[in-house]
Parts: structure tokens; C-alpha cells; sequence
């Protein structure tokens, strides 16, 4: 039998590629993302960190960050007393400051905080030790500024007086009688 074997053994028993697979271009290679940079467990820094990359701290930081884009990641060995703001900050280390987070703050199993949070999701495991505010609307400040308090409605030629609310009188007779 001359037939053409179905995988064309080589004598050294590899086997070759087919005519398909070998005209098509190899796959492209994944892009990998950016490592963070790292702040090693001996080196101390003091003053401002800003920037668009995420950064990993094992080390001690003093002073303020600021990566609005950027996640900040407080490392098991990492000692951190600034405020900070980034898209996220994950605490597996110490941290003493306020955090505000555009996306999330999470509090690792490890993690000890002191400071205020405000970011729209707080992440709090079991055994994460924290003491302070966490303030999870967008708005908060300015909400705790002006009460929300409701104006009552001007009375309408159609409201009786069982339309208005308990609390307001609805006439000056009401008023004088104290209901």
C-alpha cells in the first residue's frame, strides 16, 4: 500500500505540522500588565506620591498619596501613616490616614486601619481591625453639611386638612389648639 499516511511520520517519530497550521501567523503573546512598582520592606520614604501606576508598599511610607487612576496595595510588612487617594487600596499591612477610593477599600484579614474611608464599596474581613468613619455615598460631606430637611407644600384649593401632614397644622385654630 503507497497511500499518504494520515499524520506524516518523520523517522525520528515526530510528526509534522499541516499545511494549514504552518501558513497561519503564530498567535500574538498576551499583553502583560504592567507589574506594580514596590517600596521593599527596608526603605522608608517620606513626602507625595503621584502617578498613573500602582504600587505595592512592604516598606514605611510617611507623607501623602495620590493615584487617582492606580491601585495602592499596603503590603503584609508595609507601615503607611498618609492620607491616600486612588481607584482602589487593598491594606493587608498598617495603615494610619484617611483613604478615599474612587472604586473600593478593602481591609484584608491582616489589615489595621486608623482613619476615615469614603469610597462607594468597603471590604471589611473577618479579623481586619479598623477605627473609624466609613462614608460610602458619593456626596456625604455635602450632605452632612445641609440636613435634609423637606420645605412643607404650600396648600393647594383642593387639600382638606386630612392631606397635610400630622406635624404641620393645617389652620391658625389647629396651631392654637396645639394639633
Amino acid at each position: 500500500m503507497g497511500g499518504l499516511p494520515v499524520f506524516d511520520k518523520r523517522r525520528d517519530g515526530g510528526s509534522s505540522q499541516s499545511h494549514e497550521a504552518a501558513s497561519q501567523p503564530p498567535p500574538k503573546p498576551a499583553v502583560a500588565k504592567p507589574q506594580p512598582s514596590v517600596i521593599g520592606a527596608t526603605l522608608t520614604i517620606e513626602g507625595s506620591l503621584t502617578g498613573d501606576e500602582d504600587i505595592e508598599i512592604e516598606g514605611r511610607f510617611g507623607g501623602e498619596i495620590k493615584l487617582l487612576k492606580s491601585r495602592v496595595v499596603i503590603g503584609g510588612t508595609g507601615d503607611v501613616t498618609a492620607n491616600v487617594k486612588a481607584k482602589t487600596v487593598t491594606i493587608n499591612g498598617n495603615a494610619n490616614g484617611d483613604i478615599e477610593a474612587g472604586d473600593q477599600v478593602e481591609i484584608t484579614a491582616t489589615g489595621s486601619m486608623k482613619g476615615d474611608i469614603r469610597s462607594p464599596r468597603v471590604i471589611l474581613h473577618d479579623g481586619a481591625k479598623f477605627r473609624g468613619r466609613i462614608d460610602m455615598e458619593p456626596d456625604g460631606i455635602e450632605e452632612e453639611q445641609a440636613p435634609n430637611v423637606r420645605a412643607p407644600r404650600p396648600p393647594s384649593k383642593g387639600d382638606k386638612a386630612g392631606d397635610q401632614p400630622a406635624s404641620l397644622p393645617s389652620s391658625k385654630s389647629d396651631a392654637r389648639a396645639g394639633g
